[in-house]
């Protein structure tokens, strides 16, 4: 049996590549490597998938010798902002030459992932990069990536499927979906207000435009590694969600956010989603109307929002069939 090695860390990669574990067992013996203070570790609980856990510590040395006691096949990881703890795992698959491949979970600072503009970013590159839809594929493909793959998203899959099972009704809430952009930017680019602005002016800007978007309420969804006090210091009253994504997404009116991929998924299962850049100096990349693209929310008109029919996105091939493709 095929043993795969899987790290990851942010929330949303990990959502990822825990689903395609879910829904491929059969495949191979999985080993999920984590720290013990990662979102991947608080959804390894939730997701009852724990016997599939390790716990590493962020060295070079202990990762390598974790692996060497699981001797894997195969190398998955995320890519994210936080840290790139993924590079230990990479740099052990190709001393080894045990095929990798690094999940990308969102539509954003592709090159960044691997850590360019270094001078030796491409280095970081994997044998494999995984997108999931039509969109991540272009993009990739666009940036000159080779060996682009495109393998099915379970983690929207089920998400989609447990939408369709849900009662909730529609509220007059406006969700926000948080995003803790100062970290992100100062991370990536030394400088907190690199793109002109941070979440707190973002949602001052939300608040100050709640009746022109045409809701009663404000609900927050708090992205897992933002901060509440950030909210609460600007509104003491604000409602922060404790309920499940797909309850968020039915109860809510209008959904608004940056740049996270619960805006795609939203606008799948036909809401009314706003993907909200108060600066050009941030590009967007969720892939929505562009009506659906808003600078200025001062002068929004709602009523121009797009939505469609509920959609059950497919993209991508099964898990198991690329491994049979490449490991035999």
């Amino acid at each position: 049996m095929k043993k795969i090695a899987v790290f990851a860390h942010d929330a949303g990669g990990s959502e990822l590549l825990l689903e395609l574990l879910n829904s491929s067992l059969h495949v191979g013996e999985f080993k999920v490597f984590c720290t013990v203070d990662s979102p991947c570790k608080k959804l390894l609980k939730s997701k009852k998938l724990i016997d599939y856990q390790e716990i590493i510590k962020p060295n070079r040395e202990f990762v390598f010798e974790k692996l060497n006691l699981f001797k894997p096949n195969l190398i998955l990881y995320s890519t994210g902002w936080q840290n790139h703890f993924e590079y230990f795992f990479l740099e052990y698959a190709k001393k080894l030459a045990i095929p990798s491949i690094a999940f990308l979970d969102n539509w954003t600072n592709f090159r960044e992932r691997f850590s360019y503009p270094n001078k030796n970013w491409k280095k970081n590159l994997p044998d494999f990069i995984a997108t999931h839809d039509e969109t991540s594929q272009s993009l990739a493909n666009n940036f000159g990536f080779s060996n682009v793959v495109t393998i099915k998203n379970y983690a929207l899959q089920k998400q989609l499927k447990e939408y369709s099972n849900i009662n909730t009704k529609e509220e007059n809430i406006l969700l926000f979906l948080s995003e803790p952009t100062a970290k992100v930017a100062k991370r990536t680019y030394g400088d907190a207000n690199y793109w002109g602005f941070d979440e707190s002016t973002v949602f001052k800007t939300i608040l100050k435009s709640q009746k022109k978007l045409t809701c009663k309420k404000v609900v927050i969804r708090l992205h897992p590694s933002d901060e509440v006090d950030v909210y609460k210091k600007i509104e003491p009253s604000i409602t922060i969600s404790s309920s499940s994504l797909v309850e968020d997404i039915s109860r809510a009116k209008v959904i608004i956010g940056l740049d996270t991929s619960v805006l795609y998924l939203a606008f799948l299962l036909g809401k009314k989603v706003i993907s909200f850049l108060p600066s050009k100096k941030r590009d967007f990349h969720i892939p929505v109307p562009k009506k659906n693209q808003i600078r200025d929310l001062e002068n929004i008109d709602i009523s121009s929002i797009e939505t469609r029919l509920p959609k059950n996105d497919n993209f991508g091939i099964e898990f198991a069939l690329f491994i049979k493709n490449i490991l035999g």
